[in-house]
């Protein structure tokens, strides 16, 4: 708009210098304000090229500034992803403490209980131990063959071992002997009656 004005302004002024001047002069002013017109004109295009320039640098910037936008809203992503691996960490590891310390605690529960139940044990031991032994009373029957043999017990023997190694049974030789308990009361060397039934 302005180089419009300018051009308008240069014709006003060389047209009114041509009236006034020779022809001569007018030819030289005419050249001369052909030449600024064709220069105006050149400046014109340089102009629009310019502007077309500014548009496109701006339309860059742009571009520029979504990539700069993109690039940090990546660099806080991966910041955010940095800090929740962090906290996983720091998670995992509470876990794992809390874990021992649950264990360490359980554990130590469980050897009160053993030593109270092993002092209990012992308790209801000497308990036990304090009470007199009653033996129950053993009748003996009559019941058995007065036929029989003498025999001395020797060592490894035992009530059904003899018993059976002579054709009789325990019971008769509990009884014609007298023995309430054959672990205690049957000695090497000693002298037993074994009842045989006669055929």
């Amino acid at each position: 708009m302005r180089s419009q004005i300018l051009l308008t302004t240069l014709l006003l002024v060389c047209g009114f210098m041509a009236s006034a001047l020779s022809s001569s002069a007018a030819d030289s002013i005419r050249v001369t304000v052909a030449n600024l017109t064709q220069d105006v004109s050149s400046l014109s295009q340089e102009v629009r090229a310019l502007r077309l320039e500014v548009e496109q640098l701006q339309r860059e910037n742009q571009k520029l500034s979504s990539v700069i936008d993109s690039a940090t809203v990546q660099q806080q992503i991966a910041q955010l992803a940095n800090l929740l691996q962090d906290l996983r960490r720091e998670y995992k590891a509470a876990d794992e403490s809390q874990k021992q310390m649950i264990l360490k605690a359980f554990n130590k529960q469980l050897e009160a209980l053993a030593a109270q139940m092993q002092t209990a044990l012992e308790s209801v031991a000497r308990v036990v131990e304090s009470q007199p032994k009653i033996e129950t009373p053993v009748s003996f029957s009559q019941d058995y063959p007065q036929t029989g043999i003498t025999y001395v017990v020797v060592s490894g023997d035992t009530l059904s071992g003899i018993a059976r190694k002579h054709g009789s049974t325990v019971k008769y030789i509990q009884n014609a002997n007298k023995i309430t308990n054959p672990s205690r009361d049957l000695q090497i060397g000693q002298s037993i009656f074994i009842p045989i039934k006669q055929p």
